[in-house]
């Protein structure tokens, strides 16, 4: 098989996977090539993409999988033709919960509500509901609250490939804290 067979392979690959997307391992197994060779086909897949203006998807990696998208340039087009689901954003209070959870999960409910300093029951069902948070065991706390932390498809909704390219925080000085206030 010759290495442009491979790439058209790769892209069906790509293709069928969908937003699931498929990891390195996989693309090796179904492929039957080394790891290395595999990360060659995408890369030269991805600047293929990337370089030819003819072409309407890109490669897009998260969460140590990679997937077929379209280019953000023309998604004016795209939206003209589909009909896209009405998809409310989320509101201050799931955002607030989410970065909780995402920059200190697992963590316990009465943790977040502590943190937050309201009740928390309504936003966590919701991000629940939207698979953006999923269960982690249970706290060592009184009454062994459940513990949540973040999921897969928050790592795609926010386009991230672990928690760890999440911004880091500042702490705020008590100098800082005062300016804030004024």
């Amino acid at each position: 098989m010759n290495n442009n067979e491979k790439i058209a392979l790769l892209e069906g690959l790509l293709f069928i996977s969908g937003d699931e997307g498929i990891g390195l391992t996989e693309i090796s197994e179904v492929l039957e090539l080394p790891p290395v060779d595999c990360q060659q086909l995408i890369t030269t897949l991805t600047k293929e993409y990337q370089t030819n203006s003819t072409r309407g998807l890109m490669i897009n990696n998260f969460a140590n999988k990679y997937r077929l998208t379209t280019k953000k340039e023309y998604y004016p087009f795209y939206l003209k033709l589909s009909h896209p689901k009405v998809e409310a954003r989320l509101s201050q209070a799931a955002l607030e919960t989410l970065a909780i959870i995402a920059y200190r999960g697992p963590i316990s409910k009465p943790e977040i509500e502590d943190l937050r300093g309201v009740n928390s029951d309504n936003v966590i069902y919701k991000l629940k509901a939207r698979e953006l948070i999923e269960e982690a065991g249970k706290s060592d706390l009184p009454g062994k609250p459940l513990n949540y932390k973040v999921t897969e498809e928050f790592l795609k909704a926010f386009n991230l490939n672990s928690l760890a390219e999440l911004p880091q925080l500042q702490e705020i000085t008590s100098d800082q804290e005062e300016d804030l206030f004024k």
